[in-house]
């Protein structure tokens, strides 16, 4: 079962992409979306719209600071965009910043006495990023604390709503950072669409309407990743009672990026609570081996005795089953990626190990290669290899990304589950690993 934080009640209504029509509103301060003609399914009836209802679209409201104290460091150009300088304290997601929301152009740095800097020649500014650094032979000291004025648009996820009688109505979201879940109906009311504002929006596309559709089915795994199949030792221990050793092995995901310290939101702990709780009588025992920032080989090669050891963190446990997450290894495709998985299986099972492979999250769509958020395949070759070796070599998948790419057609952009605007899924992200890992296990 998709987690229930995934906004459950929007599953309960089903509309096709073709009911929401989008066109700019020729007018300040809004957008327009015509909803219908045509029909919903809600809770068994089917609920007519035999006329197009128009929704105005109000945009955010942009939000303007003024005089933000900052010390800053040195411009690094060279850096990643959230790394290059300060970030705006608006803008600051979970380790990173938002992108895209900053108006470069307001943005005013001046001295404690107000005498205004000159952009490219005291300091520098990643627009995208929103960081900002001061620059070698400008005339901003090392120790100076300086005011920033500047100006950005916040991006918000509203719910287009139906009740039983037809009367449609659109629902605002809280204007943020991009990362709130769609807004919940009000009683009698359910959610056939969504409408995402990712900030300095200049136009409402097709691109930012997102049906909820009740015909998609939660996806579940091939019967090849089953567990009475694949994880045999493993289940029959689950159901025997017996003591159960499990080893999360991945990057800083199963470190609990994206809900940093919080570790029963950590997917193998939510895991391994859900397993519990299917299998009382178990002794279940989890170990983490986590190296943020690295991939599996990093890992696989690091010297003994350091502070990541494979032997010592994983094979040495005795572990039943590791299971693999390994975003950072998406580079890997091809002959390469056979190769590596080959090494990594020989090694767990020559130590008496299953293994389940997941298949990684939705990451930045620049970083994807993909200029859109509806697709219903993942385009990354990592993904496609890593089910092709799991099907050659009889090893079952968590196959998450098959749910992540679902999530447009629920309503909610994927980016909206990335807490660092990048690469770290929130609690919603992190449990939506735990719904692919237990969908192995039978009821």
């Amino acid at each position: 079962m998709i987690n229930a934080l995934l906004h459950a009640a929007a599953f309960l209504a089903g509309a096709s992409p073709e009911l929401l029509n989008a066109m700019p509103l020729h007018a300040p301060g809004g957008w327009q979306v015509d909803v219908g003609p045509g029909s919903v399914s809600i809770a068994g009836r089917e609920i007519a719209l035999p006329d197009p209802v128009r929704l105005i679209v109000p945009e955010p409201a942009p939000v303007t600071v003024r005089g933000e104290a900052q010390m800053l460091p040195l411009f690094n150009p060279q850096a990643g965009g959230w790394l290059k300088g300060a970030r705006l304290k608006a803008l600051i997601a979970q380790e990173c910043t938002a992108t895209g929301l900053l108006q470069p152009e307001t943005v005013v740095v001046r001295s404690a006495s107000g005498v205004p800097f000159a952009r490219d020649v005291d300091y520098a500014l990643d627009p995208l990023w929103g960081t900002i650094g001061r620059l070698e032979a400008g005339s901003i000291g090392a120790d100076e604390s300086v005011l920033i004025d500047y100006t950005w648009s916040p991006a918000r996820l509203d719910a287009i709503v139906v009740n039983t009688s037809g009367q449609v109505r659109l629902i605002e979201g809280t204007p943020g950072l991009g990362f709130d879940p769609p807004p919940a109906p009000g009683v009698g009311e359910f959610a056939i669409g969504s409408v995402w504002n990712p900030g300095n929006a200049p136009d409402l596309t097709a691109e930012n309407l997102l049906p909820v559709e009740h015909s998609v089915a939660e996806p579940t795994p091939p019967e090849y990743y089953a567990a009475e199949q694949f994880l045999p030792k493993t289940l029959a221990k689950l159901e025997a009672g017996e003591p159960v050793t499990i080893v999360a092995w991945g990057d800083s995901v199963t470190n609990g990026g994206g809900v940093g310290g919080d570790t029963a939101l950590w997917y193998q702990n939510q895991f391994v609570d859900r397993l519990r709780a299917r299998y009382p009588d178990a002794d279940i025992k989890l170990h983490t081996a986590a190296w943020p920032g690295r991939g599996s080989r990093d890992y696989l090669e690091a010297p003994p005795g350091g502070p990541y050891d494979f032997q010592r963190d994983v094979l040495d446990r005795k572990p039943d089953l590791v299971t693999a997450e390994w975003v950072n290894d998406a580079y890997l495709r091809g002959e390469a990626l056979t190769a590596h998985y080959t090494t990594i299986l020989e090694h767990l099972r020559g130590a008496g190990a299953e293994l389940v492979l997941i298949t990684p999250h939705l990451v930045r769509p620049d970083w994807m290669g993909v200029d859109t958020l509806k697709f219903d395949e993942d385009p990354r070759p990592y993904v496609q290899g890593l089910r092709a070796f799991a099907e050659a070599n009889d090893v079952a998948v968590a196959d998450a990304s098959r749910i992540w790419c679902g999530l447009w057609r629920r309503g909610i952009p994927y980016t909206t589950l990335l807490a660092n605007a990048i690469n770290h899924p929130d609690a919603r992200g992190q449990a939506i690993f735990a719904d692919a890992l237990m969908a192995l296990f039978p009821e």
